[in-house]
């Protein structure tokens, strides 16, 4: 597209829902982020991509995680997706709350997720770090989430509960250090939760 195109081209007003999400996503972008500007910058970025994401899958029915708690005894696949996911704790509830989120605030949720991740990669390699090493101090501080392959991540469905715990943990000053050397000695903060599933903590 010419530059004149583009100077011309109007672009389309936020929907009402787009402007709903904007107004929850950028308080907790702000946690990270210094300005209001910067925020809204980074969430304008983070919707276009989630959107063009959308835009290039089939379309999916709302409400979908009554659909698939619906059809999980009558169809293979939903019953093998949901069964990976129960080996984690999943609840039907959870299940539930995650995929009846729309695709705009489920895409937000995993977009921002690894911008967290990416953003604390590249500051750690700026400090000198090699590669590896950011990658493997990212891992102890950040759960990695997944929809596919759960044998490298953990559910999104349980995202929520999980963050709360580790930053229960995190914040407290009686349980910081021994959490902290636990997650060490577990090898990541993933592994350190599946242990904790393992042993019915969580």
């Amino acid at each position: 597209m010419g530059l004149l195109s583009r100077l011309f081209t109007k672009k389309s007003p936020p929907s009402p829902r787009e402007q709903q999400l904007e107004r929850e996503f950028i308080p907790i972008i702000m946690k990270d982020i210094a300005t209001k500007e910067e925020a809204q910058l980074i969430f304008q970025k983070l919707l276009k991509e989630v959107k063009a994401d959308i835009a290039s899958k089939p379309d999916m029915p709302l409400n979908m995680g009554d659909y698939l708690l619906k059809n999980e005894k009558n169809n293979a696949r939903i019953s093998k997706m949901l069964e990976k996911r129960r080996l984690f704790g999943v609840t039907d509830d959870q299940i539930r709350e995650w995929w009846n989120k729309d695709e705009l605030e489920r895409g937000l949720i995993k977009k921002f997720s690894e911008f967290q991740r990416m953003a604390i990669y590249s500051m750690l390699k700026s400090q000198g770090m090699s590669a590896k090493e950011a990658r493997k101090k990212v891992m102890m501080c950040f759960p990695t989430y997944g929809e596919k392959d759960l044998s490298l991540h953990l559910p999104y469905e349980i995202k929520e509960k999980v963050d709360n715990y580790i930053y229960a943990l995190l914040s407290n000053p009686q349980t910081a250090d021994a959490t902290r050397q636990q997650i060490e000695a577990a090898g990541s903060v993933n592994d350190f939760i599946v242990e904790k599933i393992d042993q019915g903590v969580l």
